[in-house]
């Protein structure tokens, strides 16, 4: 039988739970987005594209976010990145997505980088997974 990419997604929340990495942070784990205006530690878990051959191939976002700290520098309040934070998370994510093999598939970090929005940072992790035909 051949995956998709919702197993895909499901297959990586599984790992990111078996982990612990939800009472890590101080948001929730999601699939495809995350709330409008959330303003907690969220990771987003959404996919790209998978392939059809026998051995599938597919290409997963993970994106960590950390909301920006408030500082105040002469006088002046500043929202700033909070790398410390940011680190402690993708340390924590990365050992999760790190060279897996599974019995129905394997994956890994193909590349990661940290993006800057508004009032958060973000730093995702882009994943390759090979999904594993069953034969039934």
């Amino acid at each position: 039988m051949k995956r998709t990419v919702l197993d895909g997604k499901q297959w990586i929340l599984d790992l990111l739970l078996r982990a612990k990495v939800n009472e890590f942070i101080n948001g929730q784990i999601y699939k495809d987005n995350r709330p409008v205006n959330s303003n907690k530690e969220d990771i987003v878990i959404n996919s790209l594209t998978m392939t059809n051959q026998m051995l599938q191939n597919g290409v997963f976002n993970i994106n960590c976010y950390v909301p920006k700290k408030s500082v105040t520098v002469a006088g002046i309040t500043q929202l700033h990145k909070d790398n410390k934070r940011l680190k402690e998370i993708a340390d924590k994510v990365y050992a999760v997505l790190n060279d897996v093999w599974e019995n129905d598939y394997n994956l890994d970090v193909e590349t990661h980088q940290d993006f800057e929005e508004q009032n958060e940072n973000y730093y995702n992790f882009r994943v390759q997974l090979n999904a594993y035909p069953t034969f039934n």
